[in-house]
Formats: C-alpha cells, sequence, structure tokens
C-alpha cells in the first residue's frame, strides 16, 4: 500500500491537472483512476516528470488557442445590458405608482410659499418628526435621474466591450506607465481608473440601488401613504402661506404606522440618489479617461523613449542641444536622480502617514491633564501636603505614635456624585448608541472607491471611545482629592470641619470647573461627531 505521502503528491498531481485531466483527449479521471493509471504506467520518476511537463504543455496550448477562438469570434458579452434593463424596469414601475406622483405633487404646493418660508417648513417638519420632505419630494425625480444613469451605463459598457482585448491592452499599457511617472498608486488602481465598472468595482453600489428602489416602491404600497401625500398637499394648500400653521398640519398628520415608514423612507431616498450619482459620476470618469487614453499613450510612450536616449552618452547630446532648458534639466535629472544639491543636505518632505489633527488632539489631552494633575504637593498647607510623606517604608523605620489615623470620605462627594453621576450616563449612553451605528456601518457598508470615509469613520469611533472613557472615569478621577486623614483618638472624632471646607472650596474652585471642561469638551465632540457621521451615513449603501 503506498504511503500518506505518495498519496498526497498523487491528489496534488490529480488537482493541478485539472482534476484528473492526465490524458491529451482532455477526458477527466475520478482520482481512483488517475492513481491506477500513474501505477500502471511503470514509468520512472523522470519520464513521469516529462510527461507531466508535456501535460502542462499541452494544456496551455488548449487554453491559448480556445482564447484565440473566442477572440477571433469576439464572443464577449456585456453584463450591463441585461442589469440596465431590469433596473430601467424597477425604476418605471416606481415612476407610474401613484405615491411617486403624489410625492412630486408635494412641491407644486409649496408654491404659495417663498423660499425662505418653504425652507422653514422643511426644518419645522424635520425637526418634529424626523422626516425630511424635500427627500420625499425627490421621489418623484429617482425614475428619470435612475433611468439616465442606466442609459449611461449601458452605452459605455458596450462601447468597453465591442472590442475587449484591444481596450484592456491599451488600458493595460497606460496604467503601467502610469505606475512608473507616479510613485503612488498600482496598477490595478490606474486601470480601475479606466475599466473600473466592467472590473465589477460598482457592482455593490448598483445591488444596492436596485434593492433600494423596491424597498421605496413597497414602502409606497404600505396602507395610508399614498393618501397620507395627498393630505399633506392639501395642508400646504390651507396654510395660504403661513408656516407655522404648515407645520402643526403636517405634523398631525405624521403620526402612528404612517410616521415610522416615513422616518425609513426619507433617508433611503437620499442615500440612493447619492449612489445613482456615484455610478454616473464613475461613468463620465471613464469615459473622459478613456478619451483621453490614445493621446495619453503616445505622449508617455515617446517620454519613456526619449527618457531611455537621456543615459545613453551619444544621444542625450542631441536632446542637449535641441531641447529647451526644461527639458535639458530633465535629462540631467535621470542621469542624477537625488538632484544637484550638497551632499550634506537630506531632503524632506511631509510625511502623509501621520494625521495632523490626531497628533494635536494627543496633545492637547496631555496638556489639559497636566493642568487637572496635581503632581507632587508643592505648598505644606494643604491637606494633601500634611499627608504627604517623602518617606519610603521599605527604608525608614515607621515613626511609633500613641494615636492612629483614619482616611475619611468627604461629605461633598455625595453632592459631587448626586451632581455629575445623571450627566456621565446620559453621555454614555449616547455616545454608546452613535458608536454602535458607526460600527455597524463600518462591518455592513460597501466602502468601495470610498477609502477615505472608511478611514474617517474608524477615527470617529476612536474619538467617541476614548470621549466616552474620559467621562466614564470622571468622577473616579477626581475621587482621591475627596479623602482626608484625621489624627483619631476618639471614634466620634472621624469628621474634620478644617478638612471638609476645604475640599468643598476646592470643588468649587477647581475641581467642578476642571470635571466641567472635560465634560463640555466631550459633549462638543460628540455633537461634532453626530453631525458628521449623518453627512458619512448619506453617502453609504
Amino acid at each position: 500500500m503506498a504511503s500518506e505521502a505518495e498519496i498526497e503528491r498523487l491528489y496534488q498531481l490529480f488537482v493541478a491537472n485539472g482534476g484528473g485531466n492526465l490524458t491529451f483527449s482532455g477526458s477527466n479521471l475520478t482520482p481512483k483512476q488517475y492513481s491506477e493509471a500513474i501505477n500502471a504506467s511503470q514509468l520512472t520518476p523522470l519520464e513521469m516528470a516529462q510527461l507531466e511537463s508535456k501535460q502542462h504543455q499541452f494544456n496551455r496550448q488548449s487554453a491559448l488557442n480556445t482564447i484565440a477562438s473566442e477572440i477571433d469570434a469576439n464572443n464577449f458579452n456585456n453584463p450591463y445590458s441585461a442589469r440596465g434593463i431590469f433596473g430601467t424596469s424597477l425604476l418605471n414601475t416606481l415612476g407610474a405608482h401613484q405615491g411617486s406622483i403624489n410625492a412630486g405633487l408635494i412641491n407644486g404646493a409649496f408654491s404659495g410659499f417663498t423660499d425662505s418660508n418653504r425652507a422653514l417648513v422643511v426644518a419645522g417638519v424635520l425637526s418634529a418628526t424626523g422626516v425630511d420632505l424635500e427627500k420625499i419630494i425627490k421621489i418623484a425625480g429617482l425614475t428619470a435621474l435612475g433611468t439616465s444613469m442606466y442609459t449611461s451605463l449601458t452605452d459605455h459598457t458596450n462601447n468597453q466591450t465591442a472590442n475587449v482585448p484591444k481596450t484592456m491592452e491599451d488600458a493595460s499599457s497606460l496604467s503601467s506607465m502610469n505606475e512608473q511617472f507616479g510613485e503612488e498608486g498600482d496598477p490595478c488602481s490606474f486601470f480601475n481608473q479606466l475599466m473600473g465598472i466592467l472590473a465589477g468595482m460598482y457592482d455593490g453600489t448598483l445591488d444596492f440601488i436596485e434593492k433600494a428602489i423596491g424597498d421605496i416602491t413597497s414602502f409606497l404600497n404600505k396602507t395610508g401613504i399614498t393618501q397620507l401625500f395627498t393630505d399633506i398637499i392639501n395642508a400646504l394648500n390651507g396654510a395660504v402661506g403661513g408656516v407655522a400653521t404648515a407645520i402643526a398640519a403636517i405634523v398631525g398628520l405624521l403620526v402612528g404606522a404612517v410616521l415610522e415608514v416615513m422616518k425609513a423612507l426619507s433617508p433611503l431616498v437620499g442615500k440612493v440618489i447619492n449612489a445613482i450619482n456615484e455610478v454616473t459620476t464613475a461613468i463620465a470618469s471613464e469615459i473622459n479617461a478613456l478619451a483621453n487614453m490614445a493621446a495619453e499613450l503616445l505622449k508617455k510612450a515617446l517620454a519613456l523613449l526619449i527618457g531611455s536616449f537621456g543615459s545613453d552618452d551619444c544621444k542625450k547630446k542631441v536632446l542637449e542641444n535641441t531641447g529647451s532648458p526644461e527639458m535639458k534639466d530633465a535629462i540631467e535629472q535621470l542621469n542624477h536622480p537625488l538632484g544637484t544639491g550638497n551632499p550634506h543636505i537630506v531632503g524632506t518632505t511631509e510625511d502623509n502617514r501621520a494625521n495632523a489633527e490626531n497628533v494635536l488632539r494627543a496633545m492637547n489631552d496631555a496638556k489639559e491633564n497636566a493642568l487637572i494633575d496635581d503632581g507632587v504637593p508643592q505648598s505644606p498647607y494643604t491637606h494633601h501636603g500634611q499627608s504627604y510623606t517623602a518617606h519610603d517604608s521599605s527604608l525608614h523605620d515607621t515613626p511609633k505614635t500613641d494615636y492612629w489615623t483614619r482616611k475619611i470620605r468627604s461629605r461633598q462627594y455625595n453632592a459631587m456624585h448626586n451632581e455629575w453621576m445623571p450627566r456621565q450616563k446620559d453621555y454614555i449612553r449616547d455616545s454608546g448608541a452613535i458608536i454602535s451605528k458607526m460600527q455597524y456601518a463600518l462591518t455592513s457598508s460597501d466602502f468601495t472607491n470610498k477609502k477615505a470615509l472608511k478611514t474617517r469613520l474608524q477615527d470617529l469611533i476612536r474619538e467617541q471611545y476614548a470621549q466616552s472613557k474620559k467621562i466614564q472615569s470622571l468622577r473616579t478621577q477626581y475621587k482621591h482629592e475627596f479623602e482626608y486623614t484625621t489624627r483619631n483618638i476618639n471614634f466620634r472624632d472621624k469628621i474634620d470641619d478644617f478638612h471638609e471646607k476645604e475640599i468643598s472650596q476646592a470643588y468649587q474652585t477647581r475641581i467642578n470647573p476642571a470635571m466641567t471642561r472635560t465634560y463640555n469638551a466631550a459633549v462638543t465632540s460628540l455633537n461634532n461627531t453626530k453631525t458628521e457621521w449623518s453627512s458619512i451615513d448619506n453617502q453609504l449603501h
């Protein structure tokens, strides 16, 4: 019986040869048949290696012949033609829905309002209910916007697939050249600027658009939504330009189940619009890049050719005699890439790996902590100075006393606890909620071509974790400030009025203001995070 190592070798050969494609006929064998064929061959290891080499050669030749035949027949399909038809049908269904039509009519109902009053009505309704009327109105425009995108998508990809080999050859050549002309980026990123759509970079975005259009149609099918839009139109018409009247009337309509549907519907519309704009922009960018591709290929190919002449002693003389001063400098730089500066001077550039904002934030945090950290007591007149000793018990004998000491927590601590505990709980709750939303978006959203958004989202999460930790430890950080030591001869003498008054004054003049500064900074950070998260959320899907 063959060893385990031999069985493993045979299985790996089985996998390497196309799953048992041992024969030149292209017929596949099962692992058992393959093993039996190997054993029956009685070939030496050298002969078997030669056979396997020929098999690999045959496989390559067969694959290349197939590719040649497919190219000759131009058997390339455009997967986005069918996708364009499907997406357009979804949009047409949405556009024909009475709910979509009524949403568009809301815009006409605002005709009796000035632009500023319209903005006030929209803002008032949004503040009171969380429903963005402007987003609702834009439902009616989704069909035209999306149909235009799908038409551009189909036309663009049809042009690319008309001659895939030539388009890929030119795109590959230009992307390789771009890599030589710029240190940043890689061939794939440059290539995707030309053919990223056909490479499937925006498939996730298109998936979202198609699902979201279906979801919007489903929302409009909910009981009462189409009628709600009619009621909003009537409310605006009845308000005759009155902002407060219009807000009150619309808010009164947005209650119960219809309110929940509308709160889910309005942000979804905004995300669909952003996604459609994202794909539209990508198509326009590719079209523009492909239009300039021929000129860029010629320019950069000639630049690489002339650049190669610059390192040839006889050819560079022609360039030096005929070229511009800039050309001469470039030729010189090719031969001396480090420049002509003094040997002892080392050039420096800004390190883009360091985030200036994060560095400044860390410095400010360190400064704030330094301000509120007492360090070693410097005054013998404070209770900390009186209780502080530089002696180490392991190095110095403990003096014998005829009294015993007790560490007391000041009554002022309870007042501080009652004042700050609710504020801490509220902040940690709100901060935790926004962190959860951002973490979910980080793990579930599509960040294709949105690396900067992902990085910023990670920064916001880290910032909120840090702020939440500060607020969580706010009381603990100052807890030691409310303790003092008394020399007790009598058990009942543990409360020291002098220390109590001193701590109370310290709390009012120093501790509470410091805690307030930390808290206010955290609240500001949280509010800024909420605003920025809302902007990022609208760009994600």
